[in-house]
């Protein structure tokens, strides 16, 4: 069965960049578990094999992504995005954060 991806809304569109960018990183460690924004506007699921899947607006992404340090990078559709890990949080910048569930 084919994934089927979505269109954010333009907002969404805003989110998705950010959380792709969260996604992007270099050679490194993996993640694995699920991340919910505080402001209950997305998730970011992460596997172990280097692919994450994005949700946001009831749509689902897939992306893939690669540890750096502390930097997360996540790199999808949309683009790529750079988060930075702290403990249980990942900042997406702008205010955008998201905590480990």
């Amino acid at each position: 069965m084919p994934t089927r991806t979505c269109t954010p809304p333009r907002l969404g569109s805003r989110l998705a960049m950010l959380l792709l960018l969260a996604f992007a990183a270099g050679c490194g460690p993996r993640m694995s578990g699920t991340w919910a924004s505080e402001s209950g506007l997305g998730s970011l699921e992460f596997r172990p094999d280097g692919k994450a899947y994005m949700t946001t607006f009831g749509g689902t992404v897939a992306c893939t992504y690669e540890v750096d340090g502390d930097r997360v990078i996540v790199k999808g559709p949309n683009g790529t995005q750079v988060l930075t890990k702290s403990g249980d949080r990942l900042e997406a910048g702008l205010g955008l954060s998201f905590v480990r569930r």
